[in-house]
């Protein structure tokens, strides 16, 4: 079954040169329109650990109070990152706080997966502890993320190839390891930046 043709981003703004603008929502919108039927992408800016929970966190936060919104299967944070967090302008937000955020959402029948477009998230055994518990304790379908610094336009690439093969992809969930797997044998450079899946079936 296709998924829904959904995509919520979060993003950090990324430097503080006022006169400068960059952000990841251009190049999702210039990709929603080769799937078929075309992706939808709701967009916000975050600058703090209070402003991700008021969009995600259950039951109050807008992703819930908004009926629209329930069934969306991708998740995608444009943050600068370390292991097991991500740096918002005013402050770092852990992994204790990155979990609370997304706690519930595997319950309910949802679907959905949390994709981290930020360095190092996945990085050393704290990296890989923080992906493994944030599946485990979510119950979200998986996470994508990586355990290396990585260019901004390097990985962009690597994610975009995942996001338009996932929506377009007959079955998904079903396939989602098999989708990964293609995006690293047809862009190399995903390996390098060690671009990792961890599903409930990892953590299990």
């Amino acid at each position: 079954m296709k998924a829904p043709r959904k995509l919520i981003c979060l993003e950090s703004y990324w430097d503080e040169q006022m006169f400068q603008h960059f952000s990841v929502k251009s190049f999702l919108d210039g990709m929603a329109p080769l799937v078929q039927p075309p992706l939808t992408v709701a967009h916000r800016f975050v600058d703090s650990g209070a402003g991700l929970a008021y969009y995600l966190r259950r039951p109050g936060g807008l992703m819930w109070r908004q009926k629209e919104l329930f069934d969306a299967p991708v998740y995608y944070l444009a943050f600068h990152g370390g292991p097991g967090a991500v740096r918002a302008v005013a402050e770092r937000i852990g992994a204790d706080a990155l979990i609370e955020a997304f706690a519930g959402y595997g319950e309910g029948g949802y679907r959905n997966l949390v994709y981290f477009g930020a360095c190092n998230v996945f990085r050393g055994a704290s990296g890989l502890r923080f992906a493994r518990e944030f599946v485990r304790r979510t119950g979200v379908q998986a996470v994508l993320g990586y355990a290396t610094p990585v260019g901004w336009m390097a990985s962009l690439v690597c994610d975009l190839l995942f996001l338009y093969r996932f929506y377009s992809d007959r079955a998904p969930w079903k396939n989602l390891r098999r989708i990964y797997r293609s995006v690293h044998r047809d862009y190399p450079a995903a390996r390098r930046l060690k671009h990792l899946l961890i599903t409930r079936r990892d953590v299990r």
